[in-house]
């Protein structure tokens, strides 16, 4: 088994350094390839007895082993051309059964939506309805789906902005982020060093972060309050989005039942800028 088979199969509770490990690991396969106990343990900040005994929690026999594991992952890790070419051929290159295989993936997407415990939907709900602002995390294609998101819920009077910038610029959208407000991050697969700024800088000012994820064995950060899983497409087909959608237009129109009167109030008052921008509103309603 992989590491990542390792990690899908593990039921056990993880000590935080143990799981510290793990997230390094995670981030740093080719590097833990070569690097013995000892290296990895003063890059983590634990000792080379924690790398063995989580490497023997894992149910590896020893460190080799784990490389070995680690060494599977990489091997099945795709390109996202290989995972395109891997949809095309699905399809047989005929447009009926490109939308056939849409629809089935969608269809899988929606039912495994269907499947979130309703207790982490309604705490999720209730911190975005509690909070002063929400801000919106995702890069690359889902910085479209943070923006959008934030559009839709300023138009239901609710206070947000997309976090969507990377490297030293991830920075300045920090350092909006202020007590009293929640995030809600869209990111998927391994650690990555924005998604880790973003919650380091969360946990700080007691910041609620709800994280949606794909339901791969590795989660991007353990440390989110809620964690909310959505499919993207098969495991070795092109990421789609459509499931993330659609959990966020539920969110959004459950944040909106929460708050009906301050909803309707921001639509009449788009309506009236619109008015005054085109001549003649657009009747928006709830």
């Amino acid at each position: 088994m992989s590491f990542s088979q390792r990690i899908a199969a593990y039921d056990q509770k993880l000590t935080p350094a143990e799981r510290r490990v793990i997230e390094y690991l995670a981030l740093n396969r080719e590097t833990a390839l070569l690097a013995s106990a000892a290296d990895m343990a003063r890059q983590i900040g634990t000792s080379d007895a924690t790398i063995i005994r989580t490497a023997r929690k894992l149910g590896f026999s020893g460190l080799e082993e784990l490389r070995r594991g680690l060494a599977g992952d990489l091997r099945r890790d795709l390109t996202l051309t290989e995972r395109f070419e891997n949809d095309l051929r699905e399809t047989g290159g005929g447009v009926s059964n490109a939308v056939t295989q849409t629809v089935e993936t969608l269809l899988a997407t929606l039912d495994a939506m269907l499947g979130i415990p309703s207790d982490d939907l309604e705490r999720a709900v209730d911190i975005l309805a509690l909070a002063q602002r929400v801000h919106i995390f995702g890069i690359g294609p889902s910085g479209h789906l943070a923006s959008y998101f934030a559009a839709q819920m300023t138009r239901l009077g609710g206070e947000a902005r997309p976090l969507r910038q990377t490297g030293l610029q991830l920075a300045d959208d920090l350092i909006g982020v202020r007590e009293g407000d929640s995030v809600l991050a869209l990111a998927y697969d391994r650690p990555y060093r924005e998604i880790t700024a973003l919650i380091d800088h969360a946990l700080v000012l007691e910041v609620p972060v709800i994280l949606v994820t794909s339901p791969g064995p590795i989660l991007p950060d353990y440390r989110a309050d809620i964690v909310l899983r959505v499919a993207r497409g098969r495991a070795d087909g092109f990421g789609l989005h459509a499931g993330t959608l659609a959990l966020l237009e539920a969110l959004l129109t459950a944040f909106a039942s929460i708050h009906p009167d301050k909803a309707r109030e921001t639509l009449d008052a788009l309506n009236v800028a619109r008015k005054a921008v085109s001549g003649d509103g657009l009747g928006l309603k709830i």
